[in-house]
C-alpha cells in the first residue's frame, strides 16, 4: 500500500471523528461550566442573550463595540462575529518517503499516528485558547480571540461583606442572593483572591471550625481548597490583559466572586468553519479537513479550525464578595 492509498482512508468523516475523540489538554473551566451547554450556529455571527438581572450594567470596552448591542427590556442582545482560529501543519516530502519504506499495516499505523499527533497538537492549542476565554466569561467578560475584553457586565449591587460576620451567616446571604437571581438554589464555588482566602481561613481557625470539623482543606490538582460549612473557597490567581495591554488580576485584593454551577448561567456558541468541506457537515466545535496534497510536491496539508465564543448568560448570578480590612 502506498502513502496516497493510506491518505484516502482519511475521509472527512474519519478525520472529524478523530479530532472529536482526541483527548486534549486539561480544560477544567470549560468542562465544568460550559461544555454541557454548547450550542451551534450556522453563520459567522451569533446573538448573545444576556439577562440583565438586578443591578447588572453593561460596559463597552472597545471603541465602536456599542453598535453591536441592543438594550431590550430584560436582556442585552449582542450580535458578535465569532472569533476564528485556524491551524495548518504539513506532512513533509521526506516524511512521506519514510512512510513509503513501510509495508502493509505498518504504513497505515505510521501515517495514522502522524495525523493523530498533529490533530492533538491543534486541539491542545484550541482548548488552551478556549479555556482562557471561558475564564473571562466566568467574570462576566466577553473576550475576543486575542484575549481583549469587548464587553464587561458588572453588578451595581453592594458586595456581600465577610468582615465581622460568621462564615455561615455570610453564606446564607449568598444563598438568598442566588435564589433571587435564578429562582432556585444551586451549588457554587467561591473563587478568592489570596487576601480574601487567608482571611476566611483565619476566621475559620478563630471560630474553631477546623477542630469541630466544619472546616477542612482538600487538594484538587495541586490547589489547596478550603471547605467551610459545605462550600468551597478556591484561591484564584489568574490574570488577563486589558485593552491597553496591561496585565491585571481577575480578582482584586480582599475580593471574591461566587461561581454558580448551573446551566442557566453559562453558554458557549460555536460556528461552522470557513472551509469548503465544512458545508457538508453540521457545525463542529473542532473542524478538520481531509488531508490535501500541496502543489509542487511540497507534501500534504492538515487544516483545522475552531470558531467559538463562551459567555455568561446571567452575570447577576456572579455574586461579588469582599472581606474589608
Amino acid at each position: 500500500m502506498k502513502f496516497k492509498d493510506v491518505i484516502k482512508l482519511w475521509t472527512l468523516t474519519t478525520i472529524l471523528t478523530a479530532i472529536e475523540q482526541i483527548k486534549a489538554v486539561n480544560s477544567k473551566i470549560f468542562d465544568k461550566y460550559f461544555k454541557a451547554n454548547a450550542k451551534p450556529v450556522m453563520g459567522n455571527t451569533a446573538t448573545l442573550k444576556i439577562r440583565k438581572g438586578a443591578g447588572v450594567v453593561l460596559e463597552t470596552i472597545l471603541p465602536g463595540a456599542e453598535r453591536l448591542v441592543k438594550d431590550l427590556k430584560d436582556v442585552y442582545e449582542i450580535t458578535i462575529k465569532l472569533p476564528r482560529f485556524g491551524l495548518q501543519d504539513t506532512i513533509l516530502p521526506h516524511e512521506i518517503n519514510e512512510f513509503e519504506s513501510l509495508e502493509g499495516r505498518a504504513i497505515v499505523e505510521a501515517v495514522s499516528k502522524k495525523i493523530a499527533t498533529l490533530l492533538k497538537e491543534h486541539k491542545d492549542d484550541y482548548m488552551t485558547t478556549l479555556e482562557f476565554m471561558c475564564v473571562g466569561a466566568l467574570f462576566g467578560k466577553v473576550v475576543d480571540g486575542s484575549g481583549k475584553v469587548l464587553f464587561e457586565f458588572r453588578s451595581t449591587a453592594t458586595p456581600i461583606e465577610f468582615k465581622n460576620k460568621e462564615i455561615d451567616i455570610a453564606l446564607n446571604e449568598i444563598d438568598n442572593a442566588l435564589v433571587d437571581e435564578l429562582g432556585t438554589e444551586v451549588p457554587y464555588d467561591i473563587l478568592c483572591s489570596n487576601e480574601f482566602f487567608n482571611k476566611v481561613v483565619a476566621k475559620a481557625k478563630t471560630a474553631g471550625d477546623f477542630e469541630n470539623k466544619t472546616a477542612s482543606y482538600i487538594d484538587e490538582d495541586g490547589t489547596r481548597i478550603l471547605v467551610s460549612h459545605g462550600k468551597r473557597f478556591v484561591p484564584y490567581r489568574t490574570s488577563y490583559t486589558d485593552e491597553n495591554g496591561n496585565t491585571k488580576k481577575f480578582l482584586k485584593a480582599n475580593e471574591a466572586i461566587v461561581i454558580p454551577k448551573s446551566e442557566k448561567v453559562y453558554e458557549v456558541v460555536y460556528g461552522r468553519a470557513d472551509h469548503t468541506e465544512a458545508v457538508k457537515v453540521a457545525p463542529k466545535m473542532f473542524f478538520a479537513a481531509t488531508p490535501q496534497e500541496l502543489e509542487r510536491g511540497k507534501g500534504y496539508a492538515i487544516d483545522t479550525e475552531m470558531k467559538a465564543m463562551p459567555y455568561c448568560t446571567r452575570p447577576g448570578a456572579l455574586i461579588n464578595l469582599v472581606f474589608s480590612n
